[in-house]
């Protein structure tokens, strides 16, 4: 049997691919916060009629370098305005030139889908010099009025006494970026970011297709008994992922440490062994090639033994930054991931 994750509305949020078009743009160096703010509202004035203003949040990027602001804002552009924002693209360059001010450009957009039109614009300022360690006074202009803030963050973890924090309701990050080499405090730290604002993790969303056909395989009064007898769990992939996962399966099913057995594997994989009345099963999400599919395996002594097979969602950063910004609240499942991720990195 074979699904596509998404189903119906997914197909058809597909076939209404949004059109982006620039309806003006502006750009100067050495320049204060308060004439980039000039010159949106000059932007939006020039195009009053089809700049309607639609923008349901402000969202901050920081990123070290121009070409990383960029592929963020390529990121922000594909969600095809399906979360309208203000958006604050912050390049803090490393501090060695000697320079300082402020270079900025500023672009109003609009979204075309269907029949619908959704504006929204942008902003990148490359911060240099002393104002970098003072970002939260530079955000602070920009923020749109009774509209939350949310910050990503692609490529670090913001420090607990980041001034920032304060301006955000949300924050957005990627264990997978930030943590390609085993780190045991990764976790630990993302777990006490999570304590003091809430915490999207794009990581964890990627792995949602994997949760969901893990939970459906034991749905029915035939599997659900091996919830309670799990032996043994390997999870494989690489380490963010296979932690994240574990971490997940280590406290929804409270495990002791020693069940868990966590392996380096190109592809994420998940196996569960368990026993009911006298009964061995396997129950096994894995992606076994290449190929943008995951396989649900159970296979149970004396049957019934299933397979499904889940073609993954294409545009995928896309799609998990705009599952990052649906909502603003905690996550308690993922935060009690992360906690199990703590632990068995340790």
């Amino acid at each position: 049997m074979t699904a596509t994750a998404g189903g119906n509305r997914d197909r058809a949020q597909l076939a209404m691919t949004a059109t982006i078009t620039v309806l003006g743009s502006w750009e100067a160096e050495q320049v204060t916060v308060a004439q980039v703010e000039d010159a949106l509202t000059d932007l939006r004035r020039g195009e009053v009629r089809a700049a309607v203003r639609t923008s349901v949040l402000t969202l901050v990027v920081v990123v070290d370098s121009r070409a990383a602001g960029d592929e963020a804002l390529e990121v922000v552009n594909g969600m095809g305005g399906r979360h309208p924002s203000r958006t604050l693209v912050i390049v803090t360059p490393p501090d060695t030139d000697g320079g300082r001010g402020i270079d900025a450009c500023a672009a109003v957009r609009v979204a075309s889908v269907g029949e619908r039109r959704i504006c929204f614009e942008d902003v990148i300022l490359e911060v240099r010099g002393p104002a970098r360690h003072h970002l939260a006074s530079i955000v602070e202009p920009f923020t749109l009025p009774d509209l939350p803030v949310a910050a990503w963050l692609p490529h670090q973890l913001p420090t607990l006494g980041d001034p920032l924090l304060a301006a955000c309701d949300r924050v957005v990050i990627d264990t997978r970026a930030v943590s390609t080499s085993p780190d045991p405090a990764v976790f630990t730290k993302i777990a006490a970011l999570a304590r003091r604002l809430p915490v999207a993790d794009l990581s964890w969303i990627r792995l949602a297709p994997w949760r969901s056909l893990l939970a459906g395989e034991f749905e029915g009064a035939v599997y659900r008994p091996f919830l309670a007898g799990v032996r043994r769990v390997e999870v494989s992939g690489h380490y963010s992922p296979r932690h994240l996962l574990g971490g997940w399966l280590l406290k929804r099913l409270d495990l002791s440490r020693s069940q868990l057995h966590l392996r380096d594997a190109d592809h994420v994989s998940v196996t569960i062994h368990a026993t009911a009345d006298s009964r061995s099963g396997r129950f096994a999400v894995l992606r076994p090639t290449d190929a943008r599919e995951i396989t649900a395996e159970v296979d149970i002594d004396g049957g019934p033994t299933i397979s499904q097979t889940l073609r993954m969602r294409d545009r995928w950063p896309m799609r998990a930054l705009a599952d990052a910004l649906t909502r603003m609240g905690h996550d308690d499942v993922y935060e009690q991931a992360i906690a199990g991720a703590s632990e068995l990195s340790r």
